[in-house]
This record gives C-alpha cells, sequence and structure tokens, in this order.
C-alpha cells in the first residue's frame, strides 16, 4: 500500500525540492524555495518513469499545498518550511502520514541542500506570464543533481522546467509547468491538516523516514 500510494508524492517532491526559484548564480534551492508572493495555480508534471499527473498548487512563503488524483484516489500534499513538516493526506479516508521537511528532502536525494547554478539565455511569456529563461544545473551532497532549463516570473515563480533530476542511482526526465496563476492571498487555513484525519500505521524507517 505505500508503494501505491507514495510514487507520485516522491516525484512531487523530487520536483519541488529541485525546482526551487534561484535568484543567484549559485544557490541554495531549499532557501529559495519559497516565492514571497502568495499565489493559487494549476499545475501539471510529467516525468519519464510515471507519465504524467496534474492538480491545484497554493503557495504562501513558507507553506504550499499541493491537490492531485493518484491511484489510490486524490491526495494532498502539504509542505510546511515554516514548521520542518511535510503531510501526505488521502482526504477520501481521512488518512495521513507525516514527516520532517528535512527527512522528505532527504527522502529524494538530499535536495533541501541542492546547489543551483543558473546561467539567463532570453525572455519569453509562458502561460501569460513574462519569463527569463535560465539554463540551469544543481548537485546535493547526497547525489542528487538536475540539469535543464527553467522559466522564472520576475517575483520568482517558476512558471515552467524541463530537465533530468537523478537521485538513488536513477535518472528521470521531468517537466513541470503553472497555468492560471491568480496572485493573492491565501487563507492559512489551507495549509493546516484537519483534527479529525488519523495517522497511519505505517512504517517508512526502510525509506530512512521516521513518522511522527
Amino acid at each position: 500500500m505505500l508503494r501505491r500510494f507514495s510514487i507520485p508524492a516522491l516525484a512531487l517532491l523530487a520536483m519541488i525540492f529541485t525546482f526551487a526559484p534561484a535568484r543567484a548564480s549559485l544557490v541554495s534551492a531549499a532557501d529559495l524555495l519559497d516565492a514571497r508572493v502568495q499565489y493559487t495555480a494549476d499545475f501539471q508534471i510529467r516525468t519519464g518513469a510515471m507519465g504524467g499527473f496534474h492538480g491545484t498548487l497554493m503557495h504562501a512563503h513558507g507553506r504550499e499545498r499541493r491537490d492531485f488524483g493518484a491511484l489510490g484516489g486524490p491526495q494532498i500534499l502539504l509542505l510546511r518550511r515554516d514548521m520542518d513538516e511535510a503531510t501526505m493526506m488521502w482526504p477520501e479516508r481521512k488518512w495521513y502520514v507525516t514527516t520532517s521537511f528535512t527527512q522528505a528532502a532527504a527522502l529524494v536525494g538530499g535536495f533541501d541542500g541542492v546547489m543551483l547554478n543558473r546561467r539567463p539565455t532570453g525572455s519569453e511569456t509562458v502561460n501569460g506570464e513574462p519569463c527569463t529563461r535560465y539554463d540551469v544545473t544543481g548537485s546535493s551532497a547526497m547525489g542528487g543533481s538536475f540539469r535543464g532549463t527553467m522559466w522564472f516570473t520576475r517575483d520568482g515563480i517558476l512558471m515552467r522546467a524541463s530537465g533530468m533530476v537523478r537521485f538513488e542511482g536513477h535518472e528521470t526526465s521531468v517537466e513541470t509547468s503553472l497555468s492560471h496563476l491568480r496572485r493573492g492571498h491565501v487563507s492559512a487555513a489551507s495549509f493546516v491538516r484537519p483534527a479529525d484525519y488519523t495517522g497511519l500505521p505505517i512504517d517508512l524507517s526502510k525509506f530512512g523516514l521516521k513518522v511522527h
């Protein structure tokens, strides 16, 4: 059951930790994960190993929520960098698994410590948003790496990314994009796990994680 539910989440985490908004030529991805602007959008992700899936995204500084469909039904990923917590929820069953933000990053190759190099290569409009296009490479101490192209808005929102991610000795093509971007206030309640959800009794130790 863990494998059935966790694969989309791992792909999302790999994308999120790798494709952090870069605002300098060499920068820590985790430090710049959070765009300062609040926004909602639709997102799409495609990977060579899994095919594609899509959903909705809500973002505020230190907090992010992604709702998407998967084999096990609707899922919600809450990333709370402000409180070092990452939670996967299954709303139809009111189940959840929680670990730390740091441990979740380690699960996908230590992308919280990835250092990104970027080089601007032009300007393009992506789904109605003026963006700067960058060639980007990055690697982490745990062996994770990324090479590809990213498109960022002026206020640091990643609108599109395409390239190759490597972790756990495997290299996978990845592509992500946003559409219907809407800047504006996002309710703090969107990033809180409902009190009536039940924690799953799953042992994640084989993945190097602890559930709390």
